[in-house]
């Protein structure tokens, strides 16, 4: 039977929170947790509960660097146009519902091939991340320093540099042991628990060094202090502001030379701009709710109303796109 991508997406950001590398200190967290119940307690079947360590762990890296991809191809330019040269979108067949889905946003590009793209191994993960960004991954990350306000995260890079080498092997031991325990019975294998403990920490050094090395390359010298956060969105929402009433200016002025038939009611049509805008902020107010009397209040504000912007930017530039093309070449 043929895999229906579509629902397949659908039910995975179903069951996420985020659908997105932000889960990834959350169920690192639990399993963090888990282990150190475990090693308080000493049953007969302790064993088989550490088997669990390096199985949910290799889920977190699958999660994460599928999530990863999504964020950079959906990102943009430069890495929107690196998602040809992956060799798995040849072997997929596109049919009406994959375009329809895409085309209403039901999914994102980045979404649909971070699902098809691979992650069962460090291999995979080397190969997706250095084709999407241009760069040799497991060389680069090896390198990267976190410059940070905050003394865990610089402290966390430090170590990751210091044993780079010890800590991609035990990551690699990581999908080794979870590929036995999951299709193996291993009654033959013992059990480490120190290196499973090695294994899980070495993990969690690697995805915080990777989160960190993502956030740079998208977004270098991003502000880190919460202040800093809520300046930055508000900043950020007043150039997408700037940029739409340039083109709505650019849109009236083209619309005005335009010689078929129809002509643009400049009255109705700025209407409908200033009825749009009381929509999204009353969408900014009900999504930053969820922090209301809170510091992140004004980044989540700020952040809902560029977004929302940007929305409205590219539905413009669709509707108008012939008035535009024709403006633009005179």
């Amino acid at each position: 039977m043929r895999r229906n991508l579509i629902n397949e997406i659908k039910a995975n950001k179903s069951r996420s929170e985020f659908y997105s590398r932000y889960d990834l200190n959350s169920r690192l967290n639990g399993i963090d947790y888990a282990f150190k119940e475990n090693l308080n307690y000493n049953a007969d079947f302790d064993n088989e509960l550490l088997k669990y360590i390096p199985i949910a762990t290799v889920a977190c890296f699958e999660a994460f660097f599928k999530s990863v991809i999504k964020e950079l191809i959906d990102f943009g330019k430069p890495f929107s146009d690196n998602a040809i040269k992956f060799n798995q979108s040849k072997t997929v067949k596109f049919d009406f519902e994959i375009i329809n889905a895409i085309q209403n946003k039901t999914v994102t590009v980045g979404e649909f091939i971070s699902h098809i793209l691979p992650c069962n191994n460090f291999e995979d993960i080397n190969s997706n991340l250095s084709t999407i960004a241009e760069i040799d991954f497991a060389e680069s990350i090896k390198t990267f320093k976190t410059e940070s306000i905050f003394d865990d995260s610089k402290s966390s890079s430090n170590e990751f540099i210091d044993n780079s080498d010890q800590i991609l092997a035990d990551i690699k031991r990581t999908f080794e042991l979870r590929h036995i325990f999951c299709h193996e019975f291993a009654t033959n294998v013992t059990i480490d628990k120190n290196e499973i403990l090695r294994c899980f920490l070495h993990s969690k050094i690697f995805l915080n060094q990777t989160n960190d090395f993502i956030w740079h390359l998208l977004y270098p010298n991003a502000p880190e202090t919460q202040t800093d956060m809520n300046i930055d969105a508000s900043e950020t929402f007043k150039k997408e502001e700037n940029k739409m009433s340039e083109l709505i200016s650019t849109i009236k002025e083209a619309t005005k030379q335009n010689t078929d038939m129809a002509v643009l009611n400049i009255d109705l049509f700025d209407l409908t701009i200033e009825e749009w805008k009381k929509y999204r902020d009353v969408k900014a107010k009900f999504d930053a709710s969820i922090v209301e009397g809170g510091s992140m209040y004004s980044m989540i504000y700020s952040g809902s109303l560029t977004t929302t912007t940007k929305e409205k930017i590219e539905c413009l530039r669709n509707e108008y796109e012939i008035d535009l093309r024709r403006h633009a070449s005179r």
